[in-house]
């Protein structure tokens, strides 16, 4: 797993990419992808929270950053010939912690939620230093406010990097490690200052997901994706597609929106998700169906695809005993995949029946629709769950691993119709509280926001949830500005708000 490829004077190859690696990472340099974010708002204990705190406040973030870092080798590497088509992870013999922690103070006055918003908007398109001075693609950024007890930490990533679950574990993991600030795992005689010397040792680093398991593909499956990617255009008659949304490139601009729901609604949601055979995930794709055949006319969009993100860590074989991480679903790495979903044109003609003929704003979702909405996103949980039965039998990255050039495969995929309308990704619930009988001297975690920058040639909008445990949920959703109206997104998103709110409020 952690082969030596190559040497060189301060740096080590690991290893070449992966697959999901090498997609990702050819998406980046296109500048069809630019960041992700987890952001957590954290309670900071009292000891630390006065002004006068400012420099133990800072350490203790440092120590902690440092002892995740140390458990998760995938924050430790860069990147070695990242323009090939066979870029490489290389050993890093030091980070300057500069680099990759940043403090963010605003005055009394300023609006803390707008400046985390602003922040978290801008660091989405922010590009990443050049991949050749050799650091690994991430870094957190720390909101305080005078003696105020929290502040936010903001995760933003290069993909190739990890995938959002591996962020999860990053917050949950340094959380952890500022709750175990005085036993903490890792020798600190090798941070000096703000230059922490790496093992010399070279790191074992989680290995890719299709040299740990065979990806079988069934001789139709197989053909018939080849059939869909080579097919000329004018034989293409698949009405579900967006063809409604034309694929542009630039100017690039991430539109982003969020809204929070509290615990209290989300328990209600996720009564009647249980009542229904569903789950937050199949609930929104089905509410998603329906505010799209609201707000797209007939004529443009008769049908639609929509595409999961479905996290694989449950298929990996155990963590190897030397693992840092200990178990696989500890992993920070790469391990999603995606799984397509097709709403045919008899669905979406009888959801746009059942609409009421005034399309104007602040309309409820009738008995009749709710029907629809439950039978849709149980049908929606059930294609997840056998997916999750098959494992990675038919996956999509058993094809990946057929493409040779992926910068030229994704250049290519710009050029055609997109494929899926929407796409949901939920990294599920965080653990913000690990230890319930709080003194008042833990930290904990109050509230969790996820974002993608927009993906030029993925779905025309994408949903990002999350929920943190006992704390309520948020959602998100992006879209490339160039390519989708702001006024369509703001649209389907205040029905997704007020939707939602509706079904939590409902006897």
């Amino acid at each position: 797993m952690a082969n030596k490829l190559k040497h060189g004077t301060d740096t080590m190859a690991l290893r070449t990419f992966g697959i999901n690696e090498t997609y990702q990472l050819a998406m980046y340099l296109l500048d069809q992808y630019r960041g992700t974010i987890l952001s957590c708002r954290y309670a900071v204990p009292p000891r630390l929270s006065p002004a006068e705190s400012r420099t133990q406040l800072e350490e203790a973030v440092k120590v902690a950053v440092v002892d995740t870092i140390i458990r998760h080798p995938m924050l430790q590497v860069g990147m070695m010939d990242s323009t090939t088509k066979t870029p490489s992870w290389i050993q890093l013999q030091s980070l300057d912690l500069t680099q990759h922690i940043k403090w963010l103070y605003i005055g009394g006055h300023d609006d803390f939620e707008q400046t985390v918003q602003e922040t978290f908007r801008v660091q989405l398109d922010d590009r990443f230093p050049d991949l050749s001075i050799k650091q690994p693609g991430w870094k957190i950024t720390v909101i305080r406010q005078g003696n105020a007890p929290i502040m936010e930490v903001l995760l933003t990533w290069n993909h190739p990097q990890f995938d959002g679950a591996g962020a999860k574990v990053f917050h949950e993991d340094f959380l952890e490690m500022l709750n175990n600030a005085e036993d903490g795992a890792y020798e600190r005689t090798a941070l000096d200052g703000d230059n922490l010397r790496l093992p010399q040792a070279p790191p074992l680093i989680p290995a890719p997901i299709e040299s740990l398991k065979s990806l079988p593909l069934d001789l139709m499956y197989l053909a018939k994706t080849f059939w869909e990617e080579t097919r000329p255009r004018f034989l293409n008659r698949d009405v579900s597609q967006a063809a409604w949304c034309p694929i542009r490139s630039s100017p690039y601009k991430t539109q982003f929106r969020a809204f929070s729901m509290d615990n209290a609604s989300l328990l209600a949601i996720l009564a009647l998700c249980r009542q229904n055979k569903t789950t937050i995930t199949g609930l929104l794709n089905g509410l998603a169906l329906i505010a799209f055949s609201s707000h797209l006319d007939s004529t443009v969009a008769p049908a639609f695809q929509c595409s999961t993100i479905m996290d694989h860590r449950r298929n990996l074989p155990p963590a190897p005993p030397d693992a840092s991480w200990v178990r696989s679903d500890r992993a920070v790495g790469n391990y999603v995949t995606q799984l397509p979903h097709r709403f045919d044109t008899e669905l979406v003609a009888r959801i746009r029946s059942k609409l009421p003929a005034d399309a104007s704003e602040g309309r409820d979702l009738s008995a009749d629709l709710r029907h629809e909405l439950w039978a849709v996103s149980a049908q929606n949980r059930l294609e997840i769950v056998r997916k999750l039965e098959a494992g990675l039998r038919n996956d999509l990255i058993g094809v990946f691993k057929y493409v040779t050039d992926w910068q030229q495969t994704m250049r290519d995929m710009a050029k055609k119709t997109r494929q899926f309308t929407w796409l949901v990704t939920n990294i599920g619930v965080l653990n913000g509280n690990p230890n319930t009988s709080d003194d008042g001297q833990r930290w904990s975690i109050d509230r969790a926001q996820f974002g993608l920058s927009a993906e030029t040639p993925a779905a025309a909008i994408e949903f990002a949830p999350i929920s943190v445990a006992g704390r309520g949920m948020c959602v998100s959703a992006n879209w490339p500005d160039c390519a989708v109206d702001v006024m369509l997104g703001e649209r389907i998103m205040a029905d997704l708000e007020r939707w939602l709110a509706q079904l939590a409020s409902q006897p």
